[in-house]
């Protein structure tokens, strides 16, 4: 589980998230927070990305770097653009699926530990 709000201010005070049905996590400049990103909703939280990254992979999970800014959950996974370098976590993907970009410099290497950590990836 992992504190979040479900606005940017805090207004609405923590809830309990299960890491399981986050999909990716990305860091937005200018409200300065994390972005949580489920199927459904998103949700924010503090702190910087690479802190979050290395706690929740020291916890268990599987959370890889798709750039600077995001950070995908490699167990929630289900499709690999190859051609645009972005993953997806729902098996049909429409205009309106979330994706999580991979820059082009950290593609191989994510690429490889997806590999590892998910072996039944889709590959498009």
């Amino acid at each position: 589980m992992v504190s979040v709000t479900s606005d940017p201010e805090g207004l609405s005070g923590y809830i309990d998230l299960h890491v399981n049905s986050i999909w990716f996590i990305s860091y937005k400049r200018g409200i300065d927070r994390l972005v949580v990103h489920t199927e459904t909703s998103k949700y924010y939280m503090t702190g910087p990305l690479k802190y979050c990254m290395n706690a929740l992979n020291k916890s268990g999970f599987n959370f890889v770097y798709a750039d600077r800014s995001n950070i995908f959950n490699a167990d929630n996974v289900v499709v690999i653009n190859t051609l645009f370098k972005e993953v997806y976590f729902e098996k049909e993907v429409t205009k309106k699926s979330k994706r999580c970009e991979i820059a082009h410099n950290r593609y191989d290497e994510a690429i490889s530990r997806l590999g590892t950590l998910n072996p039944n990836i889709i590959f498009s």
